[in-house]
């Protein structure tokens, strides 16, 4: 979190430090016109500027390329295209659509990888679509995305008022939110499929062969706690989360050995001489006083020598700047509670609540979940 300005001292960073007198030139020459102009004749740059435009295009049209995502969801475009080859024709009928609005759809998609058009009219699933199929999570996500687009209909009024957006009511551990019940089941659904696309990497990192217990920390219907049963089947595993969550995977008639507790995590009492906790993307969900209450009563928790794993998306990550720093900074905004934190943030933080050594392993795909194991 950046510090509030009212305490940075005076005088805050100037034009004196060599790197911003650099990058004050070069903001100025490049929103020169005259420059502008002379970069897209000369053959030298050129190519430096057209990539420049294509990229500021690509912040301008975003959200058409996101809505052009979530109608080949709504559509079910993808689904009727798997494994075989369709006709403009064929692929408005099953849609639902006129034959140009199909083309235009198709097309558009073509663009962002999701369709493939193999001969004139006649259309695949393309190589993002083909990822999309194979991860029902990203589905689901783009169908919840509805509740953040509505809100960032209006993005300045979002970060004026945080508290009156839809996004807040949607989860239910959000405080001064509505919460309806269907919101709890949506909830579920999309924590359940959405964990599926990291669970292997958090396991494939850390193996859990040298433990025989587990306390999943607000998680939710178990799925990652049945994940792990998967791989260590004699692993004991218990849930810890709210009882309108738990009462949720009671309903479920979840068939595996995991033990549900309703707890709240702040207050209720916890497992005393816990040998595992893990926090499954839930410290990016919460504001920083209540991560540094519940890191610090998760140590008081454990055994000495146990362990703390930590999995989240991380704001800093490199080559996925956008993803922690920029969805994640508004979307948690936007929700009403937490914020992005870079791994440094977080062990910093589990070294104030008592821990003795935090490391990070490393996972195969950084931008959708780091991992930190803190050390009693």
């Amino acid at each position: 979190m950046l510090a509030d300005p009212d305490t940075w001292p005076d005088p805050q960073p100037t034009p004196s430090d060599w790197r911003c007198r650099w990058r004050l030139l070069r903001n100025r020459i490049l929103a020169n016109p005259r420059f502008q102009k002379w970069a897209a004749k000369t053959p030298l740059v050129r190519r430096i500027a057209s990539q420049k435009a294509v990229e500021l295009h690509h912040l301008t049209a975003g959200f058409v390329y996101t809505q052009t995502l979530t109608a080949v969801i709504q559509s079910n475009l993808l689904a009727v295209l798997q494994g075989r080859i369709e006709t403009t024709k064929s692929v408005a009928a099953m849609c639902g659509l006129t034959t140009q609005a199909a083309f235009t759809l198709l097309t558009a998609a073509r663009a962002l990888k999701l369709t493939d058009e193999v001969s004139p009219g006649h259309w695949m699933v393309g190589e993002l679509g083909a990822s999309v199929l194979g991860n029902p999570a990203v589905a689901d996500m783009v169908r919840h995305h509805a509740v953040l687009y509505r809100d960032l209909a209006d993005p300045l009024a979002v970060l004026r008022h945080r508290e009156k957006t839809g996004l807040r009511n949607y989860w239910s551990y959000v405080p001064g939110g509505t919460h309806p019940e269907e919101s709890h089941r949506e909830y579920s659904r999309l924590m359940s499929s959405s964990l599926a696309l990291i669970a292997d990497h958090i396991l494939d990192s850390y193996p859990l062969t040298n433990y025989q217990s587990l306390i999943d920390v607000a998680g939710g219907t178990g799925q990652f706690t049945r994940l792990v049963q998967q791989r260590y089947p004699e692993l004991s595993t218990t849930v810890l989360d709210l009882p309108e969550v738990v009462s949720e995977a009671k309903t479920l008639q979840i068939q595996h050995k995991t033990r549900f507790i309703a707890t709240d995590m702040f207050q209720s009492p916890l497992p005393e001489n816990t040998e595992l906790f893990s926090l499954i993307r839930v410290l990016h969900d919460h504001d920083d006083e209540p991560v540094k209450h519940l890191l610090a009563r998760l140590y008081d928790a454990l055994r000495p020598g146990g362990h703390l794993l930590i999995a989240e998306p991380m704001a800093g990550t490199a080559g996925a700047a956008p993803i922690g720093d920029t969805y994640f900074s508004f979307y948690l905004w936007a929700m009403g509670s937490g914020r992005p934190r870079t791994a440094e943030e977080l062990q910093a933080m589990c070294l104030a609540a008592g821990f003795t050594r935090v490391r990070e392993f490393k996972t195969p795909i950084p931008a959708l979940t780091r991992l930190l194991v803190a050390e009693k």
